[in-house]
């Protein structure tokens, strides 16, 4: 039987990038306290949250790649390259890759609103 709490540091760089993330999208949600999204709904919102702010982070990373870069990033890829190789790529590519990826969360903070399901009102004339 495995250990249920084990330490996060025992666990790969990946998984713990995600739950920083995820960590992330939970304070993102608290600060906007949105009222429209209600309880049982709330793992679909997280999941939508991350999994668009991962693909705004790969955008961003892959963007200020140069080209030369972005295609040694593809022969990567199409290798199947470990994520611990990527993660030493990206590193090595992109010397202030923490500044980066910190702007990234930022502007995902500033310029994404919590999304719900629920619709938005009409707007009502004035009488």
């Amino acid at each position: 039987m495995t250990d249920q709490n084990q330490p996060l540091n025992n666990q790969p760089q990946g998984v713990r990038d995600q739950v920083a993330l995820l960590s992330f999208i939970n304070d993102l949600i608290k600060e906007k306290n949105d009222p429209a999204i209600k309880s049982e709904a709330l793992p679909q919102v997280k999941t939508a949250l991350l999994n668009e702010l991962n693909q705004m982070i790969t955008t961003h990373t892959v963007a200020i790649l140069s080209e030369t870069d972005q295609r040694e990033l593809d022969i990567l890829l199409k290798n199947k390259t470990a994520d611990e190789e990527l993660d030493k790529f990206f590193l090595e590519k992109i010397p202030n890759l923490k500044a980066e990826l910190a702007s990234v969360l930022l502007d995902f903070r500033a310029e994404k609103p919590v999304e719900t399901s629920a619709p938005i009102p009409a707007p009502v004339k004035p009488s």
